[in-house]
């Protein structure tokens, strides 16, 4: 298999060179050196969802894996009631610099919506959170930390806590 450009992923060095381009220049080639980089070797260049399924998927669980080592984002649902609940966060410093401005991201998994925020301002698109610094807590020092909170309606069953944070768009442990 080759990467190709543009992200996607070929099938790579085929020796059963079934195709006319392939055929013509690859008479008698070794079967790992069967491959011709050209649109028109669909044999040899061929770019399917069998292979770019799996390099997206592979692609996808890597970057979740990868993340900053100098933030540690809590989540907390302190209470609940039909229909709604409390939720705190708290976001950790754990590096050596200075957080000056911060924005952190996440996503509910069960129709959450986010209501009354204070400490930060939130919107919501969808899933997808996004809580923003106010101008009296956009510094986090080294050590230190940042909380706040906000109400929250749920819809009937369960209300999982998110799992997943990005600040300053970067993943968080």
């Amino acid at each position: 298999m080759c990467i190709r450009a543009s992200g996607t992923l070929a099938g790579g060095p085929n020796s059963g060179i079934q195709d006319p381009l392939a055929q013509r220049l690859l008479q008698g080639c070794k079967p790992q050196f069967c491959y011709i980089d050209d649109i028109e070797s669909w044999a040899t260049n061929e770019l399917t969802i069998n292979w770019n399924s799996p390099l997206a998927w592979v692609s996808s669980f890597l970057a979740d894996k990868s993340g900053r080592s100098d933030c540690r984002v809590r989540y907390t649902a302190h209470g609940s009631w039909p229909g709604g609940f409390n939720g705190q966060v708290v976001i950790e410093n754990t590096g050596k610099e200075t957080v000056d401005g911060w924005s952190l991201r996440w996503s509910f998994l069960s129709g959450q919506r986010v209501r009354d925020a204070w400490g930060a301002t939130l919107t919501q698109s969808g899933s997808t959170v996004t809580a923003t610094s106010l101008g009296w807590n956009a510094k986090i020092r080294p050590g230190r930390s940042v909380t706040f909170g906000f109400n929250g309606a749920n819809v009937s069953g369960p209300n999982p806590a998110p799992e997943v944070f990005h600040l300053n768009g970067d993943r968080c442990r």
